[in-house]
């Protein structure tokens, strides 16, 4: 692994670079590989597009770890990330260890776009309590909803290993709910087989195992 070098082009969800980009970068810093890194926000059906200029487009998928468009190219899962419940860290339900849909109903959401995947956790809860939920506001960035929710009792779906961690919010499962996203690696055969993409792509798995474990 020490004997590979380049410099590896990664586009990245902004909040999958959180979780990994850190751990990856120091272990390729003993390494001759540099990253040069892309934060992106695009639809799941685009990510195969950005393979073109870059050698590992690290995406997200709601349905497996193949994205949408992706099944002609190489891939690797990452990691399976839940989706939870964010809470400020003093919100009546915040001493509960998992919350049920019927609690969640009580209180207002900050919510994401129509159609986006977050809100399938919001509609898997309407239909569970019979009820809809009342939503505050949709919002598309997670640093932003972090601090909404951490601000009030209203309530929010974030994903559990690369939301901040303190800043006045837990994060509780939904009983009975498995939400979550896989975070994936995806790049061009071509691409896949030089050394130094090897290489970082080898970094981003085993920093992903780190955050699961």
């Amino acid at each position: 692994m020490g004997s590979a070098s380049g410099t590896v082009r990664v586009a990245t969800l902004p909040s999958a670079a959180t979780v990994l980009l850190p751990g990856v970068l120091e272990r390729l810093a003993s390494t001759g590989v540099t990253l040069e890194c892309t934060d992106m926000d695009i639809a799941e059906s685009e990510y195969s597009e950005m393979v073109a200029d870059h050698d590992i487009v690290i995406g997200h998928s709601f349905t497996g770890p193949v994205p949408a468009g992706a099944g002609h190219l190489v891939t690797a899962a990452l990691l399976r990330e839940p989706l939870d419940i964010a809470l400020r860290a003093g919100h009546p339900l915040a001493s509960k260890t998992r919350v049920t849909a019927r609690d969640l109903v009580a209180y207002e959401w900050y919510g994401v776009p129509l159609g986006y995947p977050f809100d399938g956790l919001r509609i898997a809860v309407e239909t569970t309590a019979g009820q809809p939920v009342r939503v505050a506001q949709r919002l598309r960035d997670n640093r932003l909803i972090e601090a909404l929710v951490a601000a009030s009792d209203r309530v929010g779906v974030l994903p559990r290993y690369s939301t901040a961690p303190g800043a006045g919010l837990v994060l509780r499962p939904v009983h009975g709910m498995d939400a979550a996203r896989w975070i994936v690696a995806i790049l061009r055969p071509d691409h896949a087989e030089r050394l130094a993409v090897r290489t970082a792509l080898e970094a981003f798995r085993a920093v992903g195992q780190e955050v699961v474990r």
